[in-house]
């Protein structure tokens, strides 16, 4: 018995021992593991590190990189790490904060990168799964807008902040109240999405193709005031007894730069000001808090139903020079030079320019009630570059009118502009409108959000199937 090895993990083959490291749920277990003997210690590390890109991939989708085994393991450990010790957020400054920014943003980029092609299948990202327990773990979405003071220096990297949690819009507009009942910045959130297009632009930057984070935040911020905050009295009775399946969502197909199908049936609200009230919160607003009104005349209305369509190439659809004077949907994005941050800001994540298959620009049309009325809408999806380092993004212009059932003829007087941006995933608009009707400096806007609400509900019921027809002549008044 003496000549006998007492350590029974040296008489199993090496497989077998990673089999069994294979079952053991937690890393720290995994650690004790490895340090029983030499024999579980060659199991885990030894093997050329097979270990490790079996583990990586049992607890995170396909990475975006092509790598070896180590590299696996030093990407395993370093996500793990971050994501037991997370981080409090004051507004995305601290270094702490800047590895789990950098490690959500890898997550979100390979969601849903392991889905099987087959649209029947039941699918869930390993990915979405952990950042949502990221999220019910640390403050990453209380923190949004919260007041900070701090005397320490601290790193500049609040972008990457907005830009990720505006992606957690889902969660931001959901009714969990463990998550969402922490509500800070309004008065901001309403000045800036009341804010004047000419001198705020949602789109701007050194290419006008750079999305303004802070103000499309301020747009999220304040739709979650009113929907998710029940002391507000405003939208929250109607937004709560929505179905589950038709309030906002997360996106479901790994994100890319490629052109992604529009969904169909949208669901939403604008919100709005009188003119008078308008001025006056651009003007520093006053004591009292302006009451935002919405779409709709009563509860019943609160959201509108909106149905979009693609326009095929092929399909006669003229686009009238009097909507691309306001909208500006065609105009080719300035060609300025760029420093190496702004390059990195936007660089694309291996996407071939000249692929067919990249992201293109297309039309759609689309119809809805607005307070009992019927009104068309036609507009442009454009693609913009990949922000902070996340592609998928669009902007969406489209103009929204009446036309004279008999004749075609589209009431110029009462044109209303949107311009927003489309979600990465394609699940959720956000922006402003304005009246057309306004020409100077000071235009009349606010904000709007959509959201695509397609399921079973649309086609079990066939609700808003009808074919649409190519919507009026385009007949212009005056």
């Amino acid at each position: 018995m003496a000549g006998l090895n007492s350590d029974p993990f040296a008489q199993l083959p090496i497989e077998t021992n990673q089999h069994i490291a294979s079952f053991l749920e937690y890393d720290q277990d995994l650690c004790s593991y490895r340090l029983i003997c030499q024999s579980t210690l060659n199991a885990i590390d030894a093997d050329n590190c097979s270990f490790w890109r079996r583990r990586f991939l049992t607890r995170f989708e396909k990475p975006s990189w092509s790598g070896s085994n180590a590299q696996y393991k030093s990407s395993y450990q370093k996500r793990q790490n971050v994501l037991k010790h997370g981080a409090f957020f004051k507004q995305g400054r601290t270094l702490e904060e800047y590895k789990c920014l950098e490690v959500l943003r890898d997550l979100i980029v390979e969601s849903f990168s392991s889905k099987p092609s087959a649209e029947d299948q039941v699918y869930e990202s390993l990915n979405l799964q952990t950042i949502l327990k990221f999220i019910v773990a640390n403050n990453f979405l209380q923190s949004v807008f919260q007041p900070f003071r701090s005397t320490r220096p601290q790193m500049s990297i609040k972008p990457l902040l907005h830009t990720l949690q505006i992606l957690c819009a889902p969660m931001l507009l959901s009714l969990e109240p463990h998550i969402m009942n922490h509500h800070f910045g309004f008065p901001d959130s309403q000045s800036a999405v009341y804010s004047c297009g000419f001198k705020y632009p949602l789109i701007a930057g050194i290419d006008d193709r750079t999305i303004n984070m802070d103000l499309l935040l301020h747009n999220v911020n304040f739709w979650k005031y009113h929907m998710i905050r029940e002391a507000e009295a405003t939208l929250f009775q109607s937004f709560s007894q929505l179905d589950d399946d038709e309030r906002p969502r997360w996106w479901s197909t790994q994100l890319t730069q490629k052109r992604q199908p529009l969904g169909r049936h949208w669901k939403g609200s604008y919100a709005y000001l009188s003119l008078k009230e308008v001025k006056a919160l651009r003007q520093g607003g006053s004591d009292d808090q302006i009451q935002d009104c919405f779409a709709g005349e009563d509860d019943a209305f609160a959201f509108q139903d909106m149905r979009l369509d693609e326009v095929e190439d092929d399909q006669p659809f003229p686009w009238p020079p009097l909507f691309e004077r306001h909208l500006q949907s065609l105009k080719q994005p300035t060609n300025h030079a760029k420093t190496r941050a702004q390059r990195r800001s936007t660089a694309s994540s291996s996407e071939d320019p000249a692929s067919p298959t990249k992201a293109v620009s297309f039309r759609f049309n689309g119809e809805g009630i607005d307070t009992s009325e019927s009104f068309l809408a036609t507009g442009w999806l454009n693609p913009l570059p990949p922000q902070q380092g996340i592609p998928g993004w669009q902007r969406v212009t489209m103009m929204k009118y009446f036309a004279d059932e008999d004749t075609g003829s589209i009431d110029t007087e009462a044109l209303w502009a949107y311009e927003g941006v489309v979600l990465p995933g394609g699940q959720i608009m956000l922006g402003r409108w304005w009246s057309v009707a306004d020409t100077d400096d000071e235009m009349y806007s606010g904000p709007f959000i959509l959201w695509c609400v397609d399921g079973p509900k649309y086609d079990a019921t066939g609700e808003g199937e009808e074919e649409m027809d190519d919507g009026p002549s385009m007949v212009l008044d005056g």
